[in-house]
């Protein structure tokens, strides 16, 4: 997601910009978190319709603006495993997925040598793919789904406000100068103490689990987010785009807002599942 920590003009942003990304802020916040809240078939639809921009966005930034044969591939992959998660086959899903490993792997060496970048559209089908999947089932799940996708939720945001303030406020030393030359250790930190105060707070509504897990899932959770943050960097910076796409008026593409919350997402469902 991007942030003050993010490769950003030198010029600072005016009150336009910031006025453009707060009422798209505005305007797309309530409708999906009333989507999460009252869940399935809108939720389901809605993380449908996201993997499926998600995929769009990962082929055309592969593709360097232009999508092509494998950005088609790689929507319709996609929107095949994301149907089995619509229907709660997840079991199906994850065996199309190990099946697709083989697949795609030998389909890869066969036939597409000659395409540029292969392997980083096969990344994006994985990756696409198991967030999804991950986002659908956590909301799905009946004992408190409701609860931990909105705990995941508010830590990614939770996250991103903390290391916005002190990474801005701070400074200091940067973690990965290569990959994102603004991100500071300092701004983790704060990240890490934002998400670990909004897990606290959540401990009323979260069954089954003690405060301080919670709490240490949290701060750690942010550390995963900010992965997620790293990797989209880095898959910018290979295809030298500044965001993902323009969909978003002053934010950019849907990868860039959700690039920490798919990270965790698969955390946290392979944390419950094994």
């Amino acid at each position: 997601m991007t942030d003050v920590m993010d490769p950003q003009p030198k010029q600072p942003k005016k009150k336009s910009d910031l006025l453009v990304r707060s009422l798209s802020s505005i305007l797309l916040g309530p409708p999906v978190l009333a989507a999460v809240y009252f869940g399935a078939p809108y939720s389901d639809l809605l993380i449908f319709l996201c993997s499926l921009i998600l995929a769009w966005e990962w082929g055309s930034l592969c593709g360097r603006s232009s999508l092509g044969r494998s950005g088609f591939c790689l929507i319709a992959s996609v929107v095949f495993v994301m149907l089995f998660g619509v229907f709660e086959q997840f079991s199906i899903a994850i065996w199309t997925l190990s099946i697709a490993v083989i697949a795609v792997v030998g389909m890869t060496q066969l036939f597409y040598k000659d395409i540029k970048d292969i392997n980083w559209y096969v990344l994006g089908f994985f990756y696409i793919s198991i967030s999804s999947l991950a986002l659908l089932w956590i909301r799905n799940n009946p004992e408190n789904g409701l609860e931990i996708i909105f705990w995941v939720l508010f830590v990614v945001w939770a996250t991103d406000i903390g290391a916005y303030f002190a990474g801005r406020s701070i400074g200091g030393p940067k973690i990965a100068p290569k990959i994102s030359p603004k991100k500071t250790w300092s701004g983790l930190i704060g990240g890490m103490i934002s998400a670990a105060v909004v897990s606290y707070i959540f401990v009323h509504w979260i069954n089954n689990i003690s405060p301080w897990q919670l709490v240490i899932s949290g701060t750690l959770l942010a550390v995963v987010s900010q992965a997620g943050d790293f990797f989209e960097s880095h898959l910018k910076r290979k295809f030298n785009a500044k965001d993902s796409s323009n969909l978003i008026p002053g934010h950019g593409g849907l990868l860039d807002r959700v690039d920490g919350l798919l990270a965790c997402a698969i955390v946290v469902a392979g944390f419950n599942v094994f």
